[in-house]
Order: C-alpha cells, then sequence, then structure tokens
C-alpha cells in the first residue's frame, strides 16, 4: 500500500501483476524468470510482488455508497 500510494504522490500509475507469482503449473515459467532476473533464489528468497509501473491515464475515485445505504434498519 506504501508503495502504491508513493507512486501515485508522484503521478504513476501501479498495477500488481501477482497471478506470476503464484505457483500454478500454468505460470511457473513466468515465476521463474521473474525470480532470475532478480537474482532471489527460492524457497529463501522470494518476490513477494511484482508490478506494472509507469503513467496512465488519470483515474477518479471510485464510487461509494453512503453511510445510510451500508445501515439495515431492523
Amino acid at each position: 500500500m506504501r508503495a502504491q500510494l508513493a507512486a501515485t504522490a508522484h503521478g504513476l500509475a501501479m498495477q500488481p501483476l501477482s497471478q506470476a507469482l503464484q505457483e500454478y503449473p500454468e505460470v511457473a515459467a513466468s515465476y521463474a524468470r521473474i525470480h532470475e532476473l532478480l537474482g532471489a533464489r527460492p524457497p529463501r528468497e522470494v518476490v513477494q510482488m511484482w508490478t506494472r509501473l509507469g503513467y496512465g491515464p488519470p483515474v477518479g475515485p471510485a464510487p461509494r455508497r453512503g453511510v445510510e445505504a451500508q445501515i439495515v434498519a431492523m
């Protein structure tokens, strides 16, 4: 969260790419390549987060419901 907030403060967009870090047969090659690129040696050294970082179009805040929509009258 801190990294994403810092990126936003600098005008950057950050998108997590967590599927490449999951240990499924379908992404085994990507998992191994990411660790190889970073010099990490599983199981002792494991990459916890992989993201795309760069400049993207501005995105407005997500719509939120008001408190009244959360409270259920009984």
